[in-house]
């Protein structure tokens, strides 16, 4: 299966010199699939921001998350029962790009994705089978895995990973929605935030600053918290648009930084 991305790249009020660098939130929306790129995370809601575009081919693609490995500029996507890769991805690039096959699970319902830069494993959330898994990333033999947690889960969607510090931050959108904290081999589990949430479909980090963000598909929110669920903020709300994926994607240099988010449909 091929899926071609055409990209195309909007004004920016950025000028940079040197290495670039590329930092920022990676999000997902449906109908018509779409991938947009916004210059820096907003402070509130009321911000303005600056956005990149790509489409996605077929316009009908059902991308429901991504994960990047910024140090082979590798980016999976999560494609319904499969995973696939993108290489030679940059969040300034406007070219088209095909997907190659990763992971192509027989009976799944795979919904975010995430990739651990240390160990190379891949995490997964499976709705279908309600688990936890990982593999290794660029292993593409499909009995090559591992359930990392299973018990208590109804309906587990958002998933990310701070390799650093062994955590792992998902959300179970069964009959008690919440977001949990857990080690990364799935044992000490807490429940983090509880309240005032329907389903949160993805979730990233900012490692550097141990922050969680997460993207709630029913409130149509952008929201954020600290790694114990306080400091909870509203981003942005979407208006109407149902986000479906979230990414903060970094790469530094000494003379630039940039925050980018992207858009699916």
């Amino acid at each position: 299966m091929m899926i071609l991305l055409i990209g195309t790249l909007f004004l920016l009020e950025h000028f940079c010199f040197g290495v670039l660098s590329e930092q920022g939130l990676i999000v997902g929306k449906f109908n018509p699939a779409s991938i947009t790129s916004i210059s820096e995370i907003p402070e509130d809601s009321t911000s303005s921001f600056n956005v990149v575009d790509l489409f996605v081919w077929p316009s009908d693609a059902l991308i429901t998350s991504l994960a990047s490995d910024p140090k082979k500029a590798v980016v999976f996507a999560a494609l319904q029962s499969g995973i696939y890769i993108v290489h030679n991805y940059s969040v300034w690039q406007n070219e088209s790009q095909t997907f190659s096959a990763s992971y192509n699970g027989r009976y799944a319902g795979i919904e975010q994705i995430a990739f651990d830069y240390i160990t190379n494993n891949l995490y997964w959330c499976d709705s279908l089978h309600d688990w936890i898994a990982m593999k290794p990333a660029y292993d593409t033999k499909k009995n090559i895995y591992k359930v990392v947690i299973r018990k208590d889960l109804n309906k587990p969607e958002g998933l990310a990973l701070d390799p650093e510090d062994g955590l792992m931050f998902f959300s179970d959108n069964g009959h008690n929605p919440r977001i949990e904290r857990a080690s990364l081999d799935g044992q000490d589990r807490v429940v983090i935030v509880y309240r005032g949430i329907l389903r949160v479909v993805s979730l990233t980090v900012d490692t550097d600053n141990d922050k969680l963000y997460w993207a709630d598909h029913d409130r149509q929110t952008l929201e954020g918290c600290d790694y114990d669920g306080s400091n909870r903020r509203v981003i942005r709300r979407m208006n109407e648009v149902s986000p479906s994926g979230l990414v903060y994607h970094e790469v530094k240099s000494i003379q630039t930084r940039l925050i980018t988010i992207f858009l699916f449909s």
